[in-house]
């Protein structure tokens, strides 16, 4: 991920499609690289390189920026954040589906699935970071709970390596998987809808037979989930660090 630091320059350049604006970090690197984050877009550059060169290279990548910056855009346009739901009394995605908070002075934080309601304590007005905190807890916890269930469903479907399914929370990683067998899932997935969950944890389930992305590693992951192409062009277009819209 790109560095957030104050070292960042933010500078335009006109292309044929109108003024693109970004955010420009010169380090040690060797090359330039381009990347769309919840800013926008940022490019890394050597410091060698001069200004003019890599004006030049971002015109020449000038289709694929603004389909980029479209794609994010309308990302922005349909996602938003927990706290703005909290603050907004609005209903919260919980695998795709409405959940409504409700508030108490007796019960502690609690996420009924039949109900689809999630319990926090203290009334609408009580601390705002405190209720977060307690909505984010109640969601990792069923988070885990769904992740776990599913994946251990999914073992059942082909013979695979020990694993152990842990939460992460990056802001640009779905999941990942490693040698010892511990597949890392971010929490934020429970806000989408099951199929989405399923593909990730497929995802990361065929990497404990196949650290790569080759044919072979595709064809465990349908084998463990046939209908995966779907959910996994959807999620491609979205961010980790994104709430989706209901």
């Amino acid at each position: 991920m790109p560095d957030s630091s104050t070292d960042v320059e933010q500078r335009a350049i006109e292309l044929p499609w109108g003024t693109c604006r970004y955010g420009l970090k010169r380090s040690k690197r060797r090359s330039i690289g381009f990347l769309i984050t919840d800013e926008g877009l940022q490019i890394s550059a050597p410091h060698r390189v001069a200004m003019a060169e890599i004006e030049r290279i971002i015109a020449s990548k000038s289709s694929w920026i603004e389909k980029s910056l479209s794609r994010w855009q309308s990302r922005k346009r349909n996602s938003t954040n927990l706290e703005n739901l909290l603050a907004q009394g609005q209903a919260i995605p919980v695998r795709g589906q409405a959940f409504q908070v409700v508030h108490t002075s007796t019960a502690r934080p609690m996420l009924n699935p039949w109900t689809q309601h999630i319990t926090l304590p203290g009334s609408v007005r009580h601390s705002p970071p405190a209720q977060l905190k307690s909505l984010e807890k109640v969601l990792k916890t069923h988070a885990k709970e769904v992740f776990t269930h599913m994946a251990q469903t999914l073992a059942q479907r082909m013979e695979l390596p020990p694993f152990q399914i842990r939460l992460s929370s990056p802001n640009a990683r779905w999941g990942s998987c490693n040698s010892r067998g511990e597949v890392r899932l971010n929490w934020r997935l429970v806000h989408y809808p099951l199929p989405m969950i399923e593909y990730v944890i497929a995802h990361e389930l065929a990497h404990l037979k196949e650290m790569n992305h080759s044919p072979r590693f595709w064809a465990i992951v349908e084998q463990l989930m046939p209908n995966y192409r779907e959910p996994h062009k959807a999620l491609s277009q979205l961010s980790p660090s994104e709430v989706p819209r209901l």
